[in-house]
């Protein structure tokens, strides 16, 4: 029937990007640039102790400011929910460790203020107030490059947890997620895991 033969025209297409995508991860970040290496180190330095990432760390990021355009904005009841089952048990009653990716001051106060008393939070990267008038890439200009050096770096920071909350509607989270199943799950085995606020595709 046309609508079998409509499935299968979009399966093809998912599977083909599925494999582009893992393609061009792994070209991409095969030869990571020295620079945003030792970025990425003093970052691990600043935030962890002797630069020791914890065992149980989970990524959350969380997008956003002038985001709002484009998609329905996950409230941080959401992600501290998301969070917590991903944790599963003793997410209330051990030491959790939370890696915060995200460039809004005001996402870390709200996830700061909501998460249980046993979640340890880290932030790298750069940091900027919300605005509806302009987006990270215009700060980025303005400082030259060193926000976009910071990105990059906390990016690879990120990539340190075994476990994922994400906002794939969001292009960096999709980008996070692109490096999580095709460089982190290929060298650990498929150790990783996600829960998807937001859910999007290429």
């Amino acid at each position: 029937t046309i609508a079998e033969y409509n499935r299968n025209i979009l399966d093809y297409h998912r599977q083909f990007l599925q494999k582009w995508n893992a393609a061009a991860m792994e070209y991409l970040f095969q030869s990571v640039n020295p620079i945003v290496v030792l970025e990425a180190h003093r970052q691990l330095l600043m935030i962890f102790d002797r630069g020791i990432v914890p065992s149980n760390l989970v990524t959350v990021h969380i997008r956003w400011g002038d985001k709002a355009r484009e998609m329905d904005l996950a409230g941080i009841e959401e992600y501290i929910t998301a969070t917590r089952d991903i944790i599963g048990a003793g997410w209330d009653t051990e030491p959790q460790h939370i890696y915060l990716a995200t460039e809004d001051p005001l996402a870390i106060k709200e996830f700061e203020s909501n998460k249980p008393p046993n979640w340890t939070v880290y932030i790298s990267g750069p940091t900027f107030k919300s605005s509806g008038n302009q987006g990270p890439h215009v700060l980025a200009i303005q400082t030259e490059g060193s926000d976009g050096l910071e990105a990059l770096a906390a990016l690879l920071v990120s990539l340190e947890a075994n476990k994922y909350v994400l906002t794939t509607e969001s292009n960096w989270s999709r980008l996070i997620n692109e490096l999580r199943k095709n460089i982190v799950d290929r060298r650990c085995g498929g150790c990783t895991e996600m829960f998807d606020v937001r859910p999007g595709e290429w």
